[in-house]
């Protein structure tokens, strides 16, 4: 029997918060990685670029706090079933450790363009700048990217499996085989192409949880019980 709690829409508002603004840092953000192209690693340290690096790695970072509070309210649903309790241990702590590492690697990869300019690097016309060679710049980029999506997106997907078994009882079926599919898929990010999926199901489950907070209380678990 699912049990809506206070606070759905605030864990919905997270889980879109953080697939949209993932997806508005890793598009606009530029972060050099997978093949070395020079002109990407220039386009990324140049002075012009640094705003829209701040801003969207001050996004990335909210969208984290909203996986945070998603997963904090999820847990907090699946924690009514005494039975689950270690698989519900394990999806927080895996959680977390997820958000955790891409908080930091937001942290290191934004910082490489904030480095550049503070150091005098990003001005081609400074000739005693502080400053490293692109081929350096684009290794420290990519490394910090697997940060994001080498720990980040493996725990990430170990919390979302850990999640499908702890929500037995709790959560609609549909979901729970969604985020059994999804962790799967997310498991596999360290190799980029499986990250894809991570961003649906912040989308699927923010939307679900917004409007099932604004069903009353009765019909949700009517609706439930006659499933």
């Amino acid at each position: 029997m699912l049990r809506i709690r206070e606070g759905s829409a605030l864990a919905g508002a997270g889980a879109i918060a953080f697939s949209v603004f993932t997806a508005i840092a890793v598009t606009l953000g530029g972060a050099p990685g997978g093949n070395y192209v020079e002109s990407d690693v220039a386009n990324y340290v140049a002075i012009g670029h640094l705003p829209t690096v701040i801003v969207t790695g001050y996004l990335a970072l909210f969208g984290v706090l909203g996986l945070i509070c998603v997963f904090a309210y999820l847990r907090e649903v699946v924690s009514v079933e005494p039975a689950h309790k270690l698989a519900t241990n394990i999806f927080w702590g895996a959680g977390l450790a997820a958000a955790a590492s891409m908080a930091v690697g937001w942290g290191l990869v934004t910082g490489i363009a904030v480095a550049a300019a503070e150091s005098g690097s990003s001005n081609p016309g400074n000739t005693v700048a502080a400053s490293i060679s692109h081929p350096e710049t684009y290794a420290l980029s990519d490394t910090s990217i697997n940060v994001i999506y080498g720990s980040g997106g493996f725990m990430l997907g170990f919390a979302l499996v850990a999640l499908m078994v702890a929500s037995r009882g709790t959560l609609p079926s549909w979901l729970r085989w969604l985020t059994l599919i999804i962790g799967v898929l997310a498991i596999g990010a360290p190799a980029y192409l499986p990250a894809f999926a991570v961003p649906i199901w912040g989308i699927v489950v923010g939307v679900w949880l917004i409007a099932a907070g604004r069903i009353p209380r009765h019909a949700v678990i009517a609706t439930q019980q006659s499933a």
